[in-house]
């Protein structure tokens, strides 16, 4: 009768830690699916190529002539922002191509939308990087930039110095870039505005000119016409 009552003790005792068990593997597996499912969600998000239209590649063009247009939308694909582009241009003096297999391409936008665009864009990312390096007291005093000079510092001080120099040095030189194309687009249309006002006026006068042409005046217009043409005539014979 003991023998029997303690091997049901141990009986129990065991489903006991059975069940804690159990109880235990569930409970410690359950919350782990969801923080599973949020880590592979935001990494695929993370890892996902960011929408890049031409005219966020047209702004970094601009602004760094001398990089890779691939290596741009390369780069915006990865943070999504023409200003987070420039500063790793900025740090890092250029930026990596990408590789063979998933080199980009561009659809090429509407002329209308891709200057409007373009323009608002550049607007902004200058605005934005002029603000963040502190350089609106050289733009306002009309500071033109130079290269700085090419060479290593001895101290950690000195090098960070020389590399904020070349930061500031390269916004500035963009914002010049920026501005002297913005002056040639204005001039171009300018010009183009100024042929067009001028054919208009040109062929108004000429109508007005021939409107105002009293009717005592029409047969000495005619003669005129007449011998004209009978001097291109005469000239054409000539030539034979």
């Amino acid at each position: 009768m003991a023998m029997n009552d303690i091997n049901d003790s141990i009986s129990i005792f065991v489903a006991i830690i059975v069940i804690f068990c159990v109880f235990r593997w569930l409970l410690g597996t359950t919350p782990q699916q969801p923080t599973r499912a949020r880590r592979t969600t935001s990494n695929t998000s993370r890892n996902r190529p960011r929408a890049v239209t031409p005219e966020m590649v047209e702004t970094v063009c601009t602004m760094f002539p001398n990089i890779p247009p691939a290596a741009i939308q390369y780069d915006l694909q990865k943070t999504g922002s023409v200003e987070i582009t420039c500063d790793n241009i900025l740090q890092n003096g250029g930026l990596p191509l990408p590789p063979p297999a998933v080199i980009p391409t561009l659809g090429v936008p509407s002329t209308s939308q891709a200057s409007s665009s373009s323009t608002s864009t550049d607007a902004d990312s200058q605005r934005s990087l002029i603000d963040k390096y502190k350089l609106q007291e050289a733009v306002d005093r009309g500071f033109v930039p130079t290269d700085p000079p090419k060479k290593w510092e001895a101290t950690p001080e000195k090098r960070q110095e020389l590399l904020q120099l070349k930061k500031d040095a390269m916004v500035l030189m963009a914002r010049e870039r920026y501005l002297t194309q913005q002056k040639k687009a204005s001039a171009s249309k300018e010009n183009e505005t100024t042929s067009t006002v001028s054919t208009v006026s040109t062929s108004s006068l000429t109508g007005n000119n021939y409107s105002q042409i009293n009717p005592d005046d029409e047969s000495e217009l005619r003669r005129r016409q007449i011998l004209e043409a009978t001097e291109r005539r005469w000239s054409k014979e000539v030539n034979k």
